[in-house]
């Protein structure tokens, strides 16, 4: 996970809350003894160690939403800005990038903060940053933060249903699958990928299931991804035909 100071606070201020508490406490006489009021500087200094220790979730993320943004925008080469704007702009690389989507991850694993995500935008902008023309790590790591968000999640798989997900990520699917109309090479660990976020989209969500299972593409999809091809044709990976299989239980 990225470390949060990034955004001004400091992950380890709790150990200076500590060292200071260890200060006026060795545990060798009762905490009640010599009693001593807090000078100002120490009340200071306790108040600034709770407020750099304490993240913002939501102001977190929207920190990381605006970073990751700016960094696809002058990386995808789209929209266009003044210098003054570019130059605010924060310049991330791809491991930067990586960095920022892990810990995204790791806080759309709350079903609130998921939810809190999505209603700032990040549905559209996860669904285009797969689709897009970004680096292969940057559309993978898209794609588990939408499976992880959207994971026993209805108001989350119902609004991915609302933003249309299921034809661009089958899309994708094809799009890295061998033999395929595509200028991709065929590429199993990103189609595992889009087979295990429309997975955590679609299971438990009979609306999502039945429009899946009414979709001609998603079962051929499905089909594809268990090796039920022609003879001759790549055959896919074991965690590929795992993820499928999984899939295709929990809708039957």
């Amino acid at each position: 996970m990225a470390s949060s100071g990034s955004d001004g606070g400091n992950p380890n201020a709790w150990l200076g809350l500590l060292k200071w508490s260890l200060a006026y406490s060795d545990g060798t006489k009762p905490s009640g003894e010599n009693i001593q009021e807090m000078s100002k500087e120490d009340i200071a200094f306790l108040e600034s160690v709770m407020k750099d220790g304490i993240i913002d979730e939501g102001e977190r993320m929207k920190t990381i939403l605006k970073d990751l943004t700016d960094s696809l925008e002058m990386t995808l080469g789209g929209g266009a800005a003044s210098s003054a704007q570019e130059e605010k702009r924060k310049e991330l690389d791809e491991d930067d990038m990586l960095e920022l989507m892990q810990e995204l991850r790791d806080i759309v694993e709350q079903i609130d903060y998921a939810r809190a995500f999505m209603a700032m935008g990040g549905i559209p902008f996860l669904l285009g940053c797969a689709a897009s023309a970004a680096p292969k790590s940057i559309k993978k790591g898209a794609l588990s933060i939408l499976s992880t968000m959207c994971q026993n999640n209805p108001p989350v798989q119902l609004s991915l249903l609302e933003h249309g997900h299921m034809p661009p990520l089958i899309q994708l699917f094809f799009d890295y699958t061998p033999g395929m109309d595509s200028d991709n090479r065929g590429d199993d660990s990103m189609r595992e990928k889009v087979v295990q976020a429309l997975s955590a989209s679609i299971r438990g969500h009979s609306m999502a299931e039945h429009i899946f299972c009414q979709n001609e593409h998603g079962r051929l999809m499905l089909q594809l991804g268990l090796g039920m091809q022609k003879s001759g044709d790549t055959k896919p990976s074991a965690q590929l035909r795992k993820r499928s299989m999984f899939l295709l239980r929990a809708i039957l």
